[in-house]
């Protein structure tokens, strides 16, 4: 059976004019494409790399369901996610230690993001949300589903702080660009074989 991820609690929101202003400043959903998911966001119909991911033999086919509300963790989820699944299955040796290094650095920096953001008291304001569920195939996959709904909260604490005047919309797009740039580097670690890494996690000079 499929289990949805912790989410921290959020209590029915308070919403004014100015509030809704500022909400609509804050969040740019894809305007590319017409949308019909609750979200607001363009449907994810597959995943990318979905025939990658099922010629391996993983050490589990563990499911869970992921819960989003940003266009950036649509965007991995459609395009990098199963890639990622499928090379950390495979991925033996001084690959396994970079990719925990940096997963694990990863999750601890958006924590700190997050609590961050609390000090900011505010109001939640609920997003709407799209709910998918995804093939967890080690549990260094289930580590990368839990730095995306990390960064999802992060984006959605940043977002109710933006809205309530707790923060600048410049601090929101530099703390979310900073945890974009450090999922993205995970799909950088991903790509190479096994054999271009030292027994460190270091990778090999060219």
């Amino acid at each position: 059976m499929a289990a949805v991820l912790e989410q921290t609690p959020e209590p029915a929101p308070e919403t004014h004019a100015s509030d809704s202003l500022a909400l609509r400043d804050a969040t740019q959903p894809d305007q590319s494409a017409p949308t019909t998911s609750g979200s607001g966001l363009k449907p994810i119909d597959r995943l990318t790399s979905d025939s990658r991911l099922a010629r391996i033999n993983p050490e589990s086919d563990a499911k869970t369901v992921l819960r989003y509300s940003s266009q950036f963790a649509r965007d991995y989820i459609r395009s990098d996610y199963n890639f990622c699944a499928a090379k950390i299955a495979v991925a033996r040796g001084g690959k396994v230690r970079a990719l925990e290094a940096a997963l694990r650095d990863t999750s601890e920096w958006l924590r700190k993001t997050e609590q961050w953001l609390l000090r900011h008291e505010a109001r939640p304001i609920a997003l709407p949300h799209d709910l998918i569920e995804l093939t967890i195939t080690r549990p260094l996959a289930g580590l990368l589903v839990r730095c995306l709904t990390q960064y999802d909260r992060v984006y959605i604490r940043a977002t109710e702080r933006v809205a309530r005047g707790k923060i600048t919309g410049e601090e929101r797009a530099r703390l979310l660009n900073n945890a974009e740039r450090r999922l993205k580097q995970i799909v950088q670690i991903c790509r190479p074989d096994n054999d271009q890494y030292e027994f460190d996690g270091e990778r090999r000079a060219s």
